[in-house]
């Protein structure tokens, strides 16, 4: 983007006025800024509509802190593990008994009450909260009845008390309002409560864990019950929502173990790693030893046994850091990071299952003596949770490979190298240093460690400590220098794994082809470019610099080709000799050039390679400083300017940096009920999407209605010419269910008034792929053209190219064809295929022909 580009302030939705000969339109009000809204809010009458508004939750908090301070003052006075007392469950569902949880318990009592009520009523509020919290309570007491006398060899949680706690009705209100929001909010509700209650019951396992667990059901039942939506299926998501998902399954893995460790009650499924987090060394009689090791055991009975150093376990703790970056690294997208992932859940699998092979049933029962007292019925509790704890990160680890898609951003190659030389010396380094200070401070272990024994269990110094099987041990350390390098070189070694890391998943520069990309657009700011060529800025594509001139072309290889994004761009894009150069250029790398969405001066200048031209989506492009909106055939605009001023709908032009935060959900939910709608999952390549909307270059143009709710937005990406912004050009266009008929035409209306106020001169409403505006008899047509009229039949009911294109002719703009110019007419099936892997990455053969049968099913469907 040019420095000094003639736009308004992006703050301010400023537009000139329509020409005399139409009625006069309205100017946008300026957009409502937060001060405004919270100086309305507090105004007396507004404050007493909101308490009206939340009664609901202001007698739920009200409870809480008066039967929370009840509680607090007579300790004592509840009766856990109580049968089914109806008044005891009703009153633990507003119990608690410490000061710091009440506060905390408050705190998410009116956040989570507040939505809910505002989505689902006051009634629907209280009913979830009493109703479906006494339902939870009663589920877990039979769920408690039927651990303690049918399966108690399963670890599963800690006795339940005798009702649902104040978090479990909470967790039930939140999953029944999730029945009444919009698609995006219901999974992320969803999403937020299954990751809290699965982490606690299956680490933590507390006495009220498991009835968060029953929340989740029972909150989704009654949501349904109350008159909810009931969601077809799995909602369709966007690629940036489904990065959400990984990144908090991610964490989930990464935060558990800490769980376990701090708040875990050792009754929990996957409680074993609380356990092992616990040192393997131990001090008994002052005697350094490990119970199970044949090299160096304890002597029995076990006497004053404490752990040679308890803080050792935290070192168990960084790998979870390595994890916790690489979920940050998935939600940006960083196909890296989620390698990473996948990796770190194998090795906890490959580690899982080493323990489980060599740990002794003789070891963990006297561990369970030394360190908890357990009953020899919770060493076979131990096995199994080790069991779980090897299996679940695999699963895990498969979930993150079936859904990899989803991160495609690759590394850049020497960044790749960096990290795996960094990881290689760093574990190199330690195993250097472990030798030399093994052998160097020999006398300091015991039993003497030989050289034999030290190369044999060499590869244990790169493991935490507390991850050591005992078993496995055939030394230990005594002295103060032999614990020096039995403890801290490992320690050093995940601080370098978690700086690796981070320079490797965060980094500026970390994405492949950064240099080039921003070589890229220091071109097109300095020069000219089709109405494509921003869009080739974007993640996703590769770059070919011309060596002599100032231009640039963007492409994608996929399989055999490589499919350009438009044409060339810079100061020197018009040069006759690109094209050439280009496709030497590839032949010298084994791919056949196909040059994509060209419009007719670059079809123009690759008239000479004499290749195959073929029209593949409509332009429209309007000039903003003559167009008006006069005409019968603009009636439609007219009529939507004049209905969105009866309404109080407003226009604003910003850009996402400069939304508040409330605004950017808002269109987030937007776009998210537009991805589930459809049959097909969200594309790319010449068609943007929400994670483009970050970019400074982009503009919004937001419509927001009386109550300052957005009901539609469309974004704008620039248009250069000779080194400066000239217009702009649509690229996502989407509007809320139930949003003001003829929003859309009254956002393009005020798009070529704000574009006309810029002293733009440049308009494009984009391309329509695979429609076209002429009418041409069949007979006329080539069999590839007819082609293309039945694939955009097929896709018309998932993404409505052709309605879309109904829709552009309401603005009566100029069509100009975009064209695709490939070597031979024969290779247009491949060339399909590598179009479709270019719009949808990641797509499988199994997923294609799953894709191909959505798309019959939904045509027959409108058909019928």
């Amino acid at each position: 983007m040019s420095n000094g580009e003639p736009m308004s302030p992006v703050s301010s939705p400023t537009v000139s006025a329509p020409a005399p000969a139409v009625p006069a339109a309205p100017q946008p009000t300026a957009p409502r800024g937060d001060a405004h809204r919270l100086a309305a809010t507090a105004s007396p009458g507004r404050l007493t509509a909101l308490l009206r508004r939340h009664v609901g939750t202001l007698s739920i908090a009200a409870l809480l802190i008066v039967t929370g301070t009840v509680s607090i003052a007579t300790p004592g006075g509840g009766t856990p593990g109580a049968s089914f007392d109806v008044r005891e469950m009703l009153l633990s569902l507003v119990r608690v008994d410490d000061p710091l949880a009440l506060v905390v318990v408050l705190a998410l009592a009116l956040v989570v009450c507040v939505a809910a009520e505002a989505v689902m009523g006051t009634r629907r509020l209280l009913a979830a909260f009493f109703g479906g919290g006494l339902v939870v309570g009663v589920l877990g007491r039979v769920l408690a009845a039927f651990e303690e006398n049918v399966i108690p060899v399963v670890p599963l949680n800690a006795p339940p008390t005798a009702g649902a706690p104040p978090l479990a009705a909470l967790l039930t209100v939140a999953l029944a309002a999730s029945c009444f929001a919009a698609p995006r909010w219901r999974r992320r509700v969803r999403l937020i409560g299954v990751v809290f209650a699965v982490t606690l019951f299956l680490y933590a396992a507390s006495a009220g864990d498991m009835y968060a667990l029953i929340a989740l059901p029972v909150g989704a039942g009654a949501g349904l019950l109350m008159g909810g939506t009931r969601s077809a299926g799995v909602l369709r998501s966007s690629r940036s929502e489904q990065r959400v998902l990984l990144a908090a399954l991610t964490v989930v893995f990464a935060v558990g173990p800490v769980v376990a460790t701090v708040w875990g009650s050792g009754a929990g499924l996957l409680s074993v790693y609380g356990w092992l987090s616990y040192d393997p060394l131990a001090s008994t009689g002052g005697t350094v030893c490990a119970i199970g090791s044949d090299a160096a055991p304890c002597a029995l009975p076990l006497r004053d046994y404490a752990e040679l150093q308890p803080w050792a376990g935290w070192i168990a703790a960084l790998p979870q850091v390595v994890l916790l970056i690489a979920a940050w690294g998935i939600l940006r997208g960083r196909r890296g990071a989620l390698h990473l992932a996948v990796a770190m859940n194998l090795l906890t699998v490959v580690a899982m299952t080493a323990v489980i092979a060599l740990t002794e049933t003789d070891t963990l029962r006297q561990l369970a003596d030394a360190r908890s007292g357990y009953a020899a019925i919770d060493v076979w509790q131990t096995l199994l949770g080790m069991v779980v704890g090897a299996l679940l990160p695999l699963a895990a680890a498969l979930v993150l490979i079936r859904f990899r898609s989803a991160a495609q951003i690759a590394s850049a190659p020497a960044v790749r190298r960096r990290f795996v030389a960094t990881l290689a010396i760093a574990a190199g380094g330690t195993l250097v240093l472990a030798v030399f200070g093994i052998l160097t401070f020999s006398s300091g272990f015991r039993p003497w460690p030989s050289l034999p024994a030290v190369l044999a269990t060499l590869p244990l110094r790169l493991l935490p400590p507390s991850l050591l099987p005992s078993e496995a041990l055939s030394f230990v350390p005594v002295t103060v220098e032999a614990q020096a390098t039995w403890y801290l070189l490992p320690l050093a070694f995940w601080v370098v794994v978690i700086g690796a890391t981070v320079r490797f998943v965060v980094g500026s520069r970390a994405t492949a082809g950064a240099p080039d990309r921003e070589r890229a657009q220091a071109l097109l700011a300095a020069g000219s470019g089709d109405t494509l060529a921003h869009m080739t800025l974007w993640e996703g594509n590769s770059y070919w610099l011309a060596a002599d001139v100032e231009a640039a072309i963007a492409y994608r290889v996929r399989g055999r080709f490589a499919v350009t994004l438009g044409g060339p761009f810079g100061p020197d894009r018009d040069d006759p000799a690109l094209a050439a150069a280009f496709v030497d250029f590839c032949e010298e790398r084994g791919w056949t050039p196909v040059f994509y969405s060209v419009d007719d001066a670059d079809r123009a200048r690759l008239a000479f390679l004499g290749w195959h031209e073929l029209r593949v989506a409509e332009e429209a492009s309007l000039d903003p400083q003559t167009w008006m909106p006069t005409g019968k055939k603009r009636q439609d605009v007219r009529t939507a300017t004049n209905r969105a001023e009866r309404e109080g709908v407003t226009a604003e032009w910003t850009r996402w940096s400069a939304v508040s935060v409330v605004a950017r959900a808002q269109i987030r939910d937007i776009s998210e009920a537009w991805v589930a709608d459809k049959t097909i999952p969200e594309m790319e390549f010449t068609l943007g999407s929400t994670d483009q909307l970050a970019d400074p270059a982009v503009r919004l143009l937001l419509a927001r209605d009386a109550h300052d709710r957005i009901v539609a937005f469309t974004s704008w990406i620039p248009v250069h010419r000779d080194g400066a912004v000239a217009g702009y050009a649509l690229d996502v266009m989407r509007r809320r269910e139930g949003a003001m008929n003829g929003v859309m035409e009254f956002l393009i209306g005020r798009a070529v008034e704000q574009l006309r106020a810029d002293g733009m001169t440049v308009m494009s409403l984009s391309g329509s792929p695979l429609a076209r505006h002429d009418a041409v008899d069949d007979g006329d047509r080539s069999s590839i053209e007819r082609g293309l009229d039945v694939l955009s039949a097929l896709l018309e009911p998932a993404y409505g190219f052709r309605s879309l294109a109904t829709f552009k002719k309401k603005f009566q703009p100029e069509f100009s064809p975009l064209w695709m110019v490939s070597p031979d007419p024969a290779l247009l099936p491949a060339i399909g295929v590598a179009l479709v892997r270019c719009y949808i990455p990641g797509l499988t053969l199994r997923g294609a022909v799953q894709l191909t049968a959505a798309l019959r099913r939904s045509r027959e469907t409108i058909s019928a």
